[in-house]
């Protein structure tokens, strides 16, 4: 039963879609709790405890060429800079790099460093080229990122992010909802390991984690044609998106689920 006391937790959190939909349709960001290891945590603890400045990002966008084709080059020597050199401005950066990285693969950091930094150029189609639309070196390009940015500043105000490892948070188990989006399994990886089903059963809760395939015995697939391309609008592969319901039940002193649906 949700009710106005319901916490819901959205760990590995990243760019944060299933809490924004919550927001939109109503539910009190107060009560949301977002939760991600890379900067992303960073970014949405700024935006939940109004310490995110909308005009120093103006500054960072106003940053980035103004010509298309020197943007991958910019973004490129950003890369570069040591982290904690610009330690006021990293979520501000990891925004832009973000944004730039080639097919959006994850970006974060470790040693000081940037990490799995491969950026977007802007293409343009050749006669023989599949794809016949430019791609930008950025996406969303500099103007639209800002502008969503500002909508979150205001819209996702009073959330709970935490940037740290899920693993640290203590985990309300009455009226409270658990959502994991880790990255999917024969995926690109991100920098940090998470076993989720090893957690849930720590934590002892149900939990709702989204996954490429089904792994449970409840588990809805959310969309059929969801689809993969790369820059030749290769279409070929269809990614397949399933939410997991999964229910780790200790008995004893065990670690050992009791139930482990559809294993």
């Amino acid at each position: 039963m949700i009710d106005d006391d319901t916490l819901f937790y959205d760990l590995c959190c990243g760019s944060g879609a299933i809490s924004i939909e919550l927001v939109n349709r109503g539910f009190n960001p107060s009560n949301i709790i977002m939760v991600d290891k890379s900067p992303w945590g960073l970014f949405w603890k700024q935006i939940g405890d109004c310490t995110f400045s909308i005009d120093l990002f103006r500054y960072w966008i106003d940053e980035v060429p103004k010509d298309i084709t020197k943007i991958q080059g910019f973004i490129k020597e950003l890369s570069k800079v040591p982290v904690y050199s610009t330690q006021l401005d990293i979520s501000y950066i990891f925004l832009l790099l973000q944004a730039s990285a080639f097919g959006s693969k994850s970006i974060w950091i470790e040693n000081d460093k940037w990490q799995n930094c491969s950026f977007r150029n802007y293409w343009l189609p050749t006669e023989t080229s599949n794809r016949k639309s430019p791609v930008n070196p950025m996406m969303p390009m500099p103007e639209t990122l800002y502008q969503r940015v500002e909508d979150l500043a205001f819209g996702m105000e009073g959330v709970k992010g935490y940037y740290c490892d899920v693993n640290d948070m203590e985990i309300r188990k009455e009226n409270s909802v658990v959502y994991i989006d880790p990255p999917y399994k024969g995926t690109t990886q991100y920098g940090f390991k998470f076993d989720y089903i090893e957690y849930i059963n720590k934590i002892n809760k149900t939990t709702y984690i989204s996954e490429g395939y089904k792994f449970t015995d409840i588990a809805y697939k959310i969309d059929s044609e969801r689809k993969k391309g790369g820059i030749s609008g290769d279409r070929k592969n269809t990614n397949e998106e399933w939410l997991n319901r999964y229910t780790g039940l200790y008995y004893g002193n065990a670690t050992k689920p009791l139930i482990l649906l559809g294993s």
